[in-house]
């Protein structure tokens, strides 16, 4: 077994749909699966670009976005590990639907099109994966179309750090938002810098979050009744 794939096997098992896979499996999988370090600014995807990769995000975080002809960006979502993204193209063979630029020097693993049969083969747990992520994804479409149409700024700014502090306890074990700069919230829920600071600055009063330094740690049970009450 060679030095790059006694390098790629880690990763990989640090990746929730392989961990459990046993190594003679994961040397097999690093066998076609590519490796990838990419400085923070990379453009990985660019929308309507063609490609049949599909990316596991094994450190650091991205940003999906839009970006007008006129050069306004709308950021959909960030992205940290472990995630994945770009399976839309793996599985329709259609262009990229949005960039996806790193926020933060990053690490990837790359499987193509072609291995992808592959990999199911040797976990089966891939293709629910990325079925349960595009259903996910679309979901979180129809919701945010929701908020942007029946919710006003405020209302969005909240919900928007709910579902981070969230997705933080989830996967880390601490409702923190760590590494979002008041811009990047704003972004996501569609208003200005100067309104997310102060709804999250009204939040740190009514003791719903706490700031601590570029760290925000949210009280999930005071937040969720404070939006229930909007």
């Amino acid at each position: 077994m060679g030095t790059v794939t006694k390098d790629i096997i880690p990763k990989l098992r640090a990746v929730p749909i392989f961990a459990d896979l046993g190594t003679g499996d994961l040397e097999s999988l690093s066998s076609f699966v590519g490796y990838k370090q990419l400085p923070k600014g990379t453009f990985i995807l660019t929308q309507h670009e063609r490609g049949s990769t599909l990316y596991l995000l094994v450190s650091g975080r991205v940003k999906v976005s839009l970006t007008s002809p006129d050069g306004k960006e709308l950021a959909l979502n960030y992205l940290d590990s472990p995630s994945h993204f770009g399976e839309m193209s793996l599985v329709d063979s259609e262009p990229r639907s949005a960039d996806v630029i790193a926020c933060t020097d990053v690490e990837l693993l790359t499987l193509d099109a072609k291995d992808l049969s592959r990999a199911v083969q040797l976990q089966p747990r891939l293709a629910l994966s990325l079925i349960a992520t595009l259903s996910r994804r679309l979901r979180q479409t129809i919701e945010r179309l929701q908020e942007l149409a029946f919710h006003d700024a405020t209302h969005r700014v909240m919900r928007v750090l709910l579902n981070i502090a969230t997705a933080a306890y989830e996967t880390r074990g601490v409702p923190v938002i760590a590494g979002f700069t008041h811009y990047e919230i704003a972004t996501v829920a569609g208003t200005s810098r100067e309104t997310a600071s102060r709804v999250i600055s009204q939040l740190a009063k009514e003791q719903v979050l706490a700031t601590r330094g570029r760290r925000i740690v949210v009280d999930l049970v005071r937040l969720r009744d404070r939006l229930e009450r909007e």
